[in-house]
């Protein structure tokens, strides 16, 4: 879906129901975590103030994502809810504000914002590390304190050499 900047009047408020195609949607997906969009629906409210464009994002997303401990794939609701700037002045551009000259893809952003909402070390609620008689996983603090424990230094295994 894609916005044409200069369509919205000043200090008008316009609310969208959005609703994407999830086919085109999927087709957007190039996450190693995401493994299919199962629904993205929710609320866009877009306002104009001076030259620039005001987005409000209240949108749900339903995801199959791929678990950071097992690799099965489990079902995972995300809300997505921020606030964007967009300008089409480049003087006005900043790291808060964005610089468009006039289309603005809304379906692009939205994918932006659920990528970078995913949790970095996704897993389903309760899940727990595999467990196997040859194969140990382990935390990364586990990981840590083992290492510490087992040698400080690798010069360790010189001490008892008689020189």
């Amino acid at each position: 879906m894609n916005i044409n900047f200069s369509s919205f009047k000043e200090g008008v408020v316009e609310k969208i129901n959005y609703a994407p195609d999830i086919s085109e949607f999927n087709e957007l997906n190039h996450s190693s975590i995401i493994e299919k969009i199962n629904s993205v629906n929710g609320e866009i409210t877009f306002s104009k103030v001076n030259d620039c464009l005001i987005i409000t994002f209240n949108i749900d997303v339903n995801i199959d994502a791929i678990s950071g401990y097992t690799l099965k794939v489990f079902k995972k609701d995300l809300k997505l809810e921020d606030t964007l700037y967009f300008t089409n002045d480049e003087n006005n551009e900043t790291e808060e504000v964005f610089y468009t000259k006039e289309i603005i893809n809304i379906d692009e952003i939205v994918y932006s914002l659920l990528v970078t909402s995913i949790p970095l070390n996704i897993h389903e609620e309760n899940e727990e590390f595999p467990k196997g008689e040859d194969f140990k996983v382990y935390s990364e603090d586990e990981l840590e304190n083992e290492l510490n424990e087992e040698s400080s230094s690798p010069f360790d295994c010189l001490k008892d050499l008689d020189l």
